[in-house]
């Protein structure tokens, strides 16, 4: 038997593997997650480098071209839809707001995409240290009303994933304050709405996220303001008017109560809301390169499509 196809065989048995209700590939995932300790914050804290500018990684293929343009100095990357009756996906990537994109979000972007022949229109934007979220917010608003322009509301999603999904819920809020016509729908993966929340009893299961740093990242994105405004921390926002919304979410990340009180409190205010829970996952489990997270991926496609 050649090596290649022993590697095969092994993959394959990987993925059929279940232990504790989660598959090998999903517990190697998330062992192989790191915590940022407060030290390296510490490091990190101050940190004033350029990061207005990034580049796709050269092994993520979009199906159509992918072209590039700016918001008022904010790089965005911008694909066609693949005709007229498609829908455009507004995607808010992660990160704590001081980490660009990974490449999972490259790849889960570029999947969805393929799957369904969606637009993508994702926005490089503004991050600490550099910016606080008074700098970010008024350019991610300019960009929506740009794509309302240039398409209808009804055909535009937006997504995010824990801070982008955070920052994409407080952007619904504010759009209905502003009267501005809403997307049609909300996809909100492992959605960070509260930066000084986080349940601390999860966190001897969440592998990734460090409840104590993000508090004082999540002050440092408020900068000025306060941290409870809901433009931060959009769980203390009037949830009342928001469009369709699916919210994603691990039992075992440290945002799950947060998430949950979410969902409650949009459910209460008469949202067509529906929550997306996976036993012992972990944060943005989604876009994890395991069965659990292909399957959320796909539920995600298919939601694009409704």
């Amino acid at each position: 038997m050649s090596l290649g196809i022993f590697f095969l065989i092994l993959s394959f048995a990987l993925t059929a593997w279940v232990i504790d209700g989660r598959s090998l590939q999903a517990i190697f995932v998330s062992h192989a997650l790191s915590q940022t300790t407060l030290e390296d914050y510490a490091q990190q804290r101050g940190d004033m480098t350029d990061k207005s500018t990034v580049e796709i990684p050269d092994d993520v293929n979009f199906p159509r071209e992918m072209r590039q343009y700016r918001v008022g100095g904010m790089q965005v990357f911008h694909m066609e839809p693949q005709d007229d009756s498609k829908p455009v996906v507004l995607y808010i990537h992660g990160g704590a707001y001081y980490h660009n994109y990974s490449s999972r979000h490259w790849a889960a972007m570029a999947e969805w995409a393929a799957m369904t022949g969606c637009g993508i229109v994702t926005p490089n934007y503004p991050l600490l240290y550099r910016f606080t979220a008074r700098g970010a917010h008024p350019l991610m608003m300019q960009l929506y009303q740009q794509l309302i322009k240039k398409y209808p509301a009804r055909r535009l999603i937006i997504m995010g994933d824990s801070a982008g999904g955070g920052f994409t819920l407080a952007l619904a809020q504010e759009m209905r304050g502003d009267s501005i016509e809403p997307p049609s729908r909300l996809v909100l993966i492992s959605p960070w709405v509260d930066v000084l929340g986080g349940d601390d009893a999860l966190q001897q299961h969440d592998t990734f996220l460090n409840a104590e740093v993000l508090r004082k990242v999540g002050a440092d994105w408020a900068g000025e303001m306060d941290p409870r405004d809901p433009m931060i921390s959009p769980l203390y926002g009037d949830m009342e008017g928001l469009p369709p919304t699916d919210l994603f979410t691990g039992t075992w990340e440290i945002f799950y109560t947060d998430i949950v009180k979410t969902y409650h409190k949009m459910e209460t205010a008469s949202v067509d809301v529906r929550l997306h829970e996976a036993e012992k996952m972990g944060h943005v489990y989604p876009l994890w390169p395991c069965p659990e997270g292909k399957k959320a991926r796909q539920e995600i496609a298919e939601i694009i499509l409704q």
